[in-house]
């Protein structure tokens, strides 16, 4: 009974206020504008989130950085400094972004902050992975690549596949005795030269062998320091036709 009394009076109260003008009420179409706007900002920056984060995996595959940690201190030195941490520190701020969307629905700001942002976390991650395998950004590469896109080109020119000094990725084309030439997801050839003092990988190279070199780029000729053989992405390096048989 005193539970039914105080509801009863709360309700007389807030009417009370509202003849008075205490309280306005707030057209519906303005709770349904702001939600439009909110479900749509959220989306958009989420898929924008996903679409970084698939750049970067991209990035990473493109470049080979990925492979250097098989050359020990040496390799998890120049991967730290090789990594594109502008597309990452961008990729956080989109996360946080994300987040201050979606804290406002009821579903979520009712629950600890760390929840949320772990899912957030986790499904522009996990998407960004499944995007980039799909070949999505491998496609657009090739098309801005041949001239299709020339606006998008210089993007992925200049972040899809950074040029870096010390360390090289590329499939042998040809062998010149100690020394070798290789092609990179440029297209670039480059001469590898080596010495006794070059760390080589365990088997003899071949051509068509995918390689990671460590070394001093002076135009298109390469110092090696340390050769290693690796995966081949045959997204980037598409696997040569089998020979026939004469």
């Amino acid at each position: 009974m005193n539970e039914q009394k105080n509801q009863k009076s709360i309700s007389e109260e807030v009417l009370l206020k509202i003849e008075e003008g205490n309280i306005k009420m707030k057209p519906k179409i303005r709770f349904i504008i702001k939600l439009s706007l909110l479900v749509f900002g959220a989306v958009a920056v989420i898929f924008f989130a996903l679409f970084v984060s698939s750049f970067i995996f991209f990035t990473l595959r493109m470049s080979g950085i990925l492979f250097l940690p098989e050359f020990g201190f040496m390799g998890f030195k120049i991967l730290f400094f090789s990594l594109p941490w502008i597309l990452i520190f961008g990729l956080v701020a989109l996360i946080a972004t994300s987040e201050l969307f979606i804290k406002h629905f009821s579903f979520v700001y009712k629950k600890p902050i760390l929840y949320s942002v772990l899912i957030i976390v986790l499904l522009v991650f996990l998407g960004g992975f499944i995007l980039d395998n799909t070949g999505f950004h491998t496609n657009l590469f090739k098309m801005a690549r041949s001239g299709k896109l020339p606006m998008a080109e210089p993007f992925y020119k200049e972040y899809g596949i950074p040029k870096f000094n010390e360390m090289h990725y590329g499939i042998v084309f040809q062998i010149e005795g100690i020394n070798f030439k290789i092609k990179n997801p440029r297209e670039e050839e480059l001469l590898i030269l080596t010495s006794p003092k070059t760390k080589m990988p365990g088997s003899e190279i071949k051509k068509e062998d995918a390689l990671i070199i460590l070394g001093k780029r002076n135009g298109n000729t390469i110092k090696a320091d340390a050769v290693g053989k690796t995966n081949r992405d045959l997204n980037i390096f598409p696997k040569p036709p089998p020979i026939k048989p004469f």
